[in-house]
C-alpha cells in the first residue's frame, strides 16, 4: 500500500515520525510525506508545504501573516490536504491531531482511508479503525491476512471433540501469570489432546522437535521470552493489546521469530506487521463458566471488574465516571466494581450479576477478555462498541449497546428481564458454537498448516549501550546526553538528544534517559524524564545518591560497560531478576 505521513512541523525533526515512517516501509509499504517549512531536501519528505502563501517577503505572504492564527491554520490544513491528495494514497496518517483534518479532506478527495490514534476525533466515512473490520483490505499487510471474523455469519457452530489431537506436540510460551489469556488456551491445548511443551521464561528454538504442529507466543507481560536458535516448525504470535504496546510488539514479532502474527482485536494495525496477520479474538474458558444462574435470582443488577474504576486516570476518565453514575444512581448493594481480584473470583462476581459494563478507555479501542467473561457467565454484556465486536456478535440482540446515557441504559435492562434474559441466552449460545478457546485451538491448526516460514534477521543494533536498550522490548521514548549514532542504532524508537528537548521534557515522559556524563549536576531534568529504566554509561558521580532519594526500590544490572538500572516503576510487567547480556 502508498500511505502519507502527514506531518505538522519539519519532519527529520520529529522522532517519533521518523520510526512511524521506517516501521512502514520495513514492514513493505511505500511510505511518502507531506511536511510543513521541511528544510532539506531528504527521503522520505516528497512534499513540503511552507507555512505561509506566497513567495517569501511578498504581499501574499504578509498579508496571510496577517490573518487570524485559527484563519491561518486552515489555509495551511487546505495547502496539506491539496498536496497529500496529489500523492494519491490508499492510507493517510496523520502525525498530529491538528493536521487530521487535512487527512481527511485528502482522504476524501481520493477514496482513501485516515488511520488516526485512538485520541484522536473521529474520522467520520474515512476511519480506518472502523472500516478496517469489515473491509480488512483497507489494512492490509504485505504478507496477507487470514478471513476468519470477517463476516458475522461466516463460523459452523459445532462443539469440539476433546483429545481430538491426541498424541502431537506444541510448544506454548508464554508470562504465566493469571490474567494471562495464555493460561486459557493451554487448558484447551490440553484438552484437545496436545502434548503441551510449557516455557515461561525463554526457549532454545534448535530444542523443539521438528514433529510439532507449530510454537505460539503469547504476548504478556514484559520482560520478553528470551529466544535463541531456530526452528523450521511454524511460529505464532499471539498479540492482544493495541497502539499503546504496537512498537513493542512489532519487535517482539522478529524477536520470536514470528512467522504469523494472530491479533485479538484492533485489526486496523494489521498492515503494520511484516508478516501474515490473522484475526484471533479472545474467547469463553469453558471451565470458568459451569454455572448460569436465570437473571431475576442473581444478587447484583450490574458489576465491572478491571482497573482504574475510581481513580483518575486520564485513558479510563470515561470508565471512572460511569461507576461514579451508577453506583450513585442504583445504591452500592445493587452494584459491584472491584479491582485486583483473581479471575476465578471474577467469574463468581459475573455469574451474581444481571449486567455487566464493559469499558476499554482510550488507549485503545480492544474488545476486551472482559466481553467473553460476560457471555461466559451468561450475564447481559452492556459495552462500548469497539471496532469489529459486531463480527463476533449480534448488536442489541446478543449485546447491549452502551449510549450517553448510562442510568437509562441500566433501568431499560434492569426493567425487561425477560427481553434481557433472551439477549444473554442468545449471546452464550453463540459463543458456545464458535468463541471458545477449544475453537481457538482448532483455528491455530488451521493457521499453522497455511504459515510458510519467514526470514529474520538476527543482527544486533552494535554496541553495549544500544544492545542494552534494545533488549528492553518496551522501551520506545528515549532521551540522552549526547550519543553519537545512537538513533540510527535504534531506528524504530523515539531517540532524542537532550538539546532537542530543552524545555520541554517534563517528568516521566520518556521511558528511559542515557546518561554518559561525570556527574548529574545540571541532568536532572534527563533522569527525572525517566519512568521505567536509566542506563548510565562508566561512573556517574551523584547517581547513587539520585536513586537512593527517588527511586529506593531501583535495581542495577551491570552489562559490561552499561549500567542498566530499572526504576521498578508501575507497568505492564513481572518482576524479574534480569539478566546481563
Amino acid at each position: 500500500m502508498r500511505i502519507c505521513l502527514i506531518a505538522r512541523n519539519r519532519f527529520h525533526g520529529d522522532r517519533r515520525a521518523l520510526a512511524t515512517q521506517r516501521v512502514l516501509t520495513r514492514a513493505g509499504h511505500d511510505v511518502v510525506v507531506v511536511a510543513v517549512d521541511e528544510s532539506m531536501a531528504r527521503d522520505p519528505v516528497v512534499a513540503t508545504v511552507p507555512r505561509r502563501s506566497g513567495a517569501p517577503g511578498s504581499l501574499r505572504q504578509r498579508i496571510t501573516g496577517l490573518l487570524p492564527i485559527a484563519a491561518q491554520d486552515r489555509v495551511l490544513a487546505s495547502r496539506l490536504a491539496v498536496a497529500a491528495a496529489d500523492l494519491g494514497a490508499d492510507v493517510y496518517l496523520p502525525l498530529h491531531e491538528d493536521v487530521l483534518g487535512a487527512a481527511v479532506a485528502a482522504a476524501q478527495r481520493v477514496g482513501a482511508v485516515v488511520e488516526r490514534r485512538p485520541g484522536m476525533a473521529d474520522a467520520g466515512a474515512v476511519d480506518l479503525m472502523g472500516l478496517a473490520p469489515s473491509n480488512p483490505n483497507l489494512a492490509r499487510p504485505t504478507g496477507g491476512f487470514g478471513l476468519s471474523f470477517t463476516r458475522l455469519d461466516d463460523a459452523t457452530r459445532y462443539e469440539p471433540v476433546p483429545n481430538r489431537y491426541a498424541g502431537q506436540k506444541v510448544v506454548l510460551c508464554f508470562r504465566k501469570t493469571e490474567s494471562n489469556p495464555g493460561r486459557y488456551l493451554e487448558s484447551a491445548l490440553r484438552r484437545a489432546g496436545f502434548d503441551v511443551r510449557l516455557e515461561t521464561d525463554a526457549i532454545d528454538l534448535d530444542t523443539v522437535e521438528p514433529s510439532t504442529r507449530f510454537v505460539i507466543f503469547v504476548e504478556g507481560p514484559y520482560p520478553a521470552i528470551d529466544v535463541t536458535g531456530r526452528t523450521e516448525v511454524p511460529i505464532l504470535f499471539w498479540v492482544h493489546h493495541g497502539e499503546h504496546h504496537l512498537f513493542a510488539n512489532l519487535r517482539l514479532a522478529d524477536r520470536y521469530q514470528a512467522d504469523v502474527v494472530l491479533l485479538a482485536h484492533s485489526w486496523h494495525l494489521a498492515h503494520w506487521f511484516p508478516t501474515p496477520v490473522h484475526r484471533f479474538p479472545f474467547a469463553i474458558p469453558p471451565e470458568m463458566f459451569a454455572h448460569r444462574a436465570p437473571l431475576a435470582s442473581r444478587e447484583f443488577d450490574i458489576v465491572m471488574v478491571g482497573s482504574r474504576l475510581r481513580e483518575q486516570a486520564w485513558q479510563y476518565r470515561r470508565r471512572t465516571e460511569l461507576v461514579a453514575d451508577l453506583e450513585s444512581h442504583l445504591g452500592p448493594d445493587r452494584v459491584r466494581f472491584v479491582e485486583g481480584v483473581a479471575p476465578e473470583e471474577m467469574a463468581e462476581i459475573y455469574a451474581d450479576s444481571r449486567i455487566v459494563l464493559n469499558e476499554g478507555g482510550i488507549r485503545h479501542h480492544p474488545i476486551t477478555m472482559r466481553v467473553f467473561e460476560a457471555v461466559g457467565a451468561g450475564a447481559i454484556l452492556l459495552t462500548d462498541t469497539p471496532p469489529g465486536l459486531d463480527l463476533l456478535f449480534e448488536p442489541e440482540r446478543e449485546y447491549a449497546v452502551l449510549g450517553d446515557d448510562a442510568r437509562n441504559d441500566v433501568d431499560r435492562l434492569l426493567g425487561d428481564l425477560e427481553h434481557g434474559q433472551a439477549v444473554a441466552d442468545r449471546a452464550f449460545e453463540r459463543a458456545l458454537g464458535t468463541h471458545t478457546y477449544d475453537h481457538r485451538v482448532d483455528l491455530l491448526v488451521e493457521i499453522a498448516k497455511e504459515t510458510p516460514k519467514r526470514e529474520v534477521s538476527s543482527s544486533q543494533p552494535g554496541g553495549e549501550l544500544a544492545t542494552a536498550i534494545d533488549a528492553d522490548v518496551e522501551v520506545q521514548r528515549v532521551v540522552h546526553d549526547g550519543v553519537p549514532g545512537l538513533d540510527e542504532k535504534l531506528p524504530d524508537r523515539e531517540v532524542w538528544p537532550l538539546s532537542e528537548r530543552a524545555g520541554r521534557l517534563p517528568p516521566g515522559s520518556m521511558d528511559a534517559a542515557v546518561i554518559t556524563a561525570d556527574t548529574i549536576s545540571g541532568l536532572e531534568t534527563l533522569l527525572d524524564s525517566a519512568r521505567r529504566y536509566v542506563y548510565a554509561l562508566g561512573r556517574v558521580g551523584g547517581l547513587d545518591e539520585y536513586l537512593e532519594t527517588r527511586y529506593p526500590e531501583a535495581v542495577t544490572y551491570q552489562n559490561g560497560d552499561v549500567r542498566r538500572i530499572d526504576l521498578m516503576t508501575e507497568a505492564y510487567r513481572v518482576k524479574s531478576a534480569g539478566r546481563n547480556q
